[in-house]
């Protein structure tokens, strides 16, 4: 986790099964400008943590707060968060530099220009590549290009060096 804002996360728990929680009363804090690991074997709830914090799963009880403003509720766009998941879905249809693109899009720019993401992950010269054509390594570039096009307040990376060579991490 890499905070621009205050991230506050109290007593939070989540369970997929009824009767077993993958988060119990988790709580944490971590001011503006942190670099926060979370680590812990697998299956643990790392991911889950995580996807609550992104309001891509509501947990069943806690509350998540990002610059002191109460967001457990709140849609996952209202949140100023961007996600890289472990297994982020990528669209294998478009091209590298219109998958980096796709939430300015959304988001109703018309021509959006990503060319500085694209030369910060080593990708301009695959931009017009179909990821459907892309090596891991370039897929988790390109992933982590979309997590932050929309310059959010708190990233939040899972599994952020998988399929990654040395020279990139």
């Amino acid at each position: 986790m890499l905070l621009g804002m205050s991230l506050s996360v109290q007593n939070l728990t989540h369970a997929y099964v009824k009767g077993k929680n993958v988060l119990k009363d988790v709580t944490l804090k971590v001011d503006e400008g942190e670099l926060v690991a979370v680590v812990g074997r697998s299956g643990c709830g790392k991911s889950t943590l995580l996807h609550c914090i992104a309001g891509l799963i509501t947990p069943k009880s806690g509350a998540i707060q990002i610059d002191g403003k109460d967001v457990t509720g709140a849609a996952p766009h209202l949140r100023g968060v961007g996600i890289m998941m472990q297994d982020q879905p990528l669209y294998e249809h478009l091209t590298v530099e219109k998958n980096i693109a796709f939430p300015l899009r959304a988001r109703g720019e018309k021509k959006p220009d990503v060319s500085q993401i694209l030369e910060l992950f080593q990708l301009q010269d695959i931009a017009q590549q179909k990821v459907s054509t892309c090596s891991g390594g370039e897929r988790r570039r390109v992933a982590l290009g979309r997590a932050i096009v929309l310059q959010p307040s708190v990233l939040l990376l899972d599994e952020p060096f998988v399929s990654l060579n040395e020279e990139l991490r």
